[in-house]
């Protein structure tokens, strides 16, 4: 079976995903190696009958729904190619703009940045990736997700992190930071959307929250102040309707300069505030 045959039968077997060539394209190009545009150049390169197996193998994780980003162990983020496995969180899109926006706000060159959450190291590593001389400490409690953020930082040789394991704050006690980002879990547990193809396969610890989604944004927002110096800043992405609320919290807890900012689908997804001490 040559590359071309196989991506026409694959696209085929693939038919109810919602991009089943581009899926096929990319499985293929894991499995040999090669380029996007080196699998259409030379569709008629013949495949070896164990890299048949290898590949079959995958499409029928993927005709399951399993993710693409855990059928290739890899994501892109932010133009870096973060390692991903079956069992931890993988990034999306939208912590774009939590990224894009802490950059716009904070055009300084030395701060210590807390990344609650961090999982595989997302924020952590596109914080790095842009600001080298930021102190950046990534705190998670699963231990999975720890292992490959600690590969990923191995893998850009990042020198300005450090990931530790902890429950939120759990283990902070005394530390101050500049800028407190995260990226919580903040999904319902009956909402509809964690029986999507994709979520299913996502660890529920990662996604949903107590509280209808909010508990683990309203422990972050009120034991953020005993972390942050004057004048520091806390970042929080949160669901698409949960930006009142979680204004209504921020000023609650004291902050100011409170501002949401929409995501690239237009919802609100990122809200920030500075904290003053009184």
């Amino acid at each position: 079976m040559t590359w071309d045959q196989w991506l026409f039968w694959a696209s085929l077997k693939l038919k109810k995903s919602m991009s089943p060539k581009r899926d096929a394209e990319i499985i293929l190009g894991q499995v040999t190696r090669k380029s996007r545009a080196q699998l259409l150049a030379f569709g008629e390169s013949l495949l070896e009958h164990d890299t048949i197996i290898q590949l079959e193998s995958l499409i029928h994780r993927r005709k399951k729904g399993e993710p693409i980003a855990y059928l290739i162990g890899s994501k892109e983020f932010w133009s870096l190619n973060l390692k991903v496995s079956p069992g931890v969180f993988i990034p999306r899109p939208d912590t774009e703009c939590l990224i894009q926006h802490v950059l716009d706000l904070l055009k300084v060159s030395h701060l210590d940045v807390l990344d609650l959450g961090s999982g595989i190291g997302t924020i952590a590593l596109a914080l790095a990736s842009e600001r080298p001389n930021w102190s950046i400490t990534g705190v998670d409690c699963q231990k999975q997700a720890l292992w490959l953020a600690l590969k990923n930082q191995r893998l850009f040789n990042f020198k300005n992190i450090k990931f530790v394991y902890g429950d939120w704050f759990k283990y902070l006690i005394g530390n101050k930071f500049n800028l407190i980002v995260s990226n919580p879990p903040y999904i319902d547990e009956n909402d509809s959307c964690l029986q999507s193809n994709d979520m299913i396969f996502e660890p529920k610890n990662a996604l949903v929250s107590k509280e209808s989604g909010l508990a683990d944004l309203k422990i972050i927002c009120k034991y953020s102040i005993q972390h942050l110096h004057c004048n520091g800043w806390l970042a929080l992405e949160h669901g698409w309707n949960q930006g009142n609320y979680i204004r209504t919290l921020f000023c609650r807890f004291g902050f100011t300069h409170i501002h949401t900012i929409r995501d690239y689908h237009y919802y609100e997804r990122v809200t920030y505030g500075k904290w003053r001490s009184h």
